[in-house]
């Protein structure tokens, strides 16, 4: 049994490390690049609130996993996610391109003038980055429906592969070097666009011999799609908020911009150890109706825990810790001490992702993610109570950001487990006869 989900996730698994191995590619370009630490800065807010806005269409994959059965179903998920991303562009440009990204990014943010229209140049290069990102998530749904995670890591491996040439072709061009908010630009165009067609030749494949025409029901309603997806786009959008939240407070504190590049890199390099756990939440659908149980997932959840902890103490608490900073991603010694504590406080996370990722996939088998909408701003909040209360303790920079965002997944995963376990064991608890 554990054999069989492991053969299902380990490509979804391998989709994850990849990714996040393109991520470091990026990070490591841009520390290789002249004025390394304001370019950091730049991408650490451009791309957080780039992929905070289109955080709504990052779980589309989970809607095509469970509710596209048939072809008039893809058409009809296609349309809903087209109009949703179209929406998104359109927040971006407001926020990017009117005399709103002044207050948003020099008001608000309080950085410089100049680090502010990097930021504006980013995010206006970057406007049709939610449609390619919600389209490729819509396909890739619905070959994990069809359990072609295989097919779904290769083209994620072909993004990273098409990213890490960008990056090399580029490195010593004298435009890039000039103008170096030029490379993560143009990676990140080449790694969506690489995966996009990937994933749109595999789905093109199998639509024509494995997805049925129509089956014999109802099709799906735009109705059915955004009660499923609201809650999800919710939650999605409040944890990508919370890094630009995080960062708000991080470049306003001493050393700013120094403080925000370590916390950069401690993002990319940090959830490298656990994102790939959230991919949990995928194997429980696929499998129920055979088990019908869940304690057989949680028991495999431990396990996956036990390894992501275990990758963690080896990457930041041994001297393997200097070696990635330094020499593989090329920071100074000043950044990679700062980058030091963020990255020892993600060995906290794997226990509390496994968690979420198993009580999210109960969820998904009931159709039921109105609790994943509660928990969202529980998450931001406690996240905002840390940001308010840590500093009081000594607790600043970019280990202030980690460990505020810590505090956030803990406020979610517990708030989740209640509405979707812990009010049915509790009342089971009460309905137990006295001995």
């Amino acid at each position: 049994m554990y054999l069989r989900f492991t053969r299902f996730l380990l490509p979804l698994i391998l989709t994850i490390l990849i990714f996040e191995f393109g991520a470091q590619s990026i990070n490591a370009g841009m520390a290789r690049m002249p004025d390394a630490t304001r370019v950091l800065a730049a991408f650490g807010l451009a791309w957080g609130l780039v992929t905070a806005l289109s955080s709504p269409l990052a779980q589309i994959r989970y809607a095509g996993m469970v509710l596209v059965e048939d072809k008039r179903d893809f058409w009809r998920g296609l349309r809903y996610v087209s109009a949703l991303a179209l929406l998104m562009v359109a927040i971006q440009w407001l926020l990017s391109g009117t005399p709103l990204s002044r207050h948003l990014l020099e008001g608000l943010h309080g950085i410089d003038l100049e680090t502010g229209e990097r930021v504006r140049m980013m995010m206006l290069w970057l406007l049709p980055m939610p449609l390619v990102r919600g389209l490729t998530q819509l396909g890739a749904g619905v070959l994990t429906r069809a359990k072609r995670t295989g097919q779904i890591s290769l083209a994620t491996a072909l993004s990273v592969a098409a990213g890490l040439a960008t990056v090399v072709a580029l490195l010593q061009v004298d435009s890039i070097r000039d103008h170096p908010i030029w490379l993560p630009i143009l990676v990140l165009y080449a790694s969506a666009l690489t995966e996009f067609g990937a994933i749109l030749c595999f789905l093109w494949r199998f639509a024509g011999s494995g997805l049925p025409h129509r089956l014999d029901r109802s099709p799906i309603t735009y109705t059915a799609f955004f009660h499923f997806t609201w809650p999800l786009g919710l939650m999605n959008f409040m944890q990508e908020s919370s890094r630009p939240l995080i960062n708000l407070f991080v470049v306003r504190g001493a050393s700013g911009a120094e403080e925000i590049a370590a916390l950069t890199v401690a993002y990319t390099l940090g959830q490298w150890t656990y994102r790939w756990l959230n991919e949990l939440r995928a194997l429980m659908p696929p499998f129920y109706a055979e088990l019908r149980a869940y304690r057989p997932f949680l028991l495999y959840a431990y396990r996956c825990g036990f390894i992501a902890s275990a990758i963690c103490l080896l990457l930041f608490w041994t001297p393997l810790r200097t070696v990635l900073l330094e020499q593989v991603i090329g920071l100074t010694p000043a950044l990679a001490e700062l980058s030091r504590a963020p990255l020892q406080i993600y060995t906290f996370f794997p226990f509390i992702v496994i968690h979420r990722a198993y009580f999210h996939s109960i969820a998904f088998v009931e159709r039921h993610t109105l609790p994943m909408a509660v928990g969202a701003p529980m998450r931001t909040g406690a996240i905002l109570a840390a940001l308010l209360l840590l500093p009081l303790f000594g607790v600043q920079g970019a280990a202030l950001g980690v460990a505020s965002l810590l505090a956030g997944f803990i406020s979610e995963t517990v708030t989740v487990w209640w509405l979707i376990l812990g009010k049915k064991q509790f009342r089971l608890w009460r309905a137990r006869p006295a001995v």
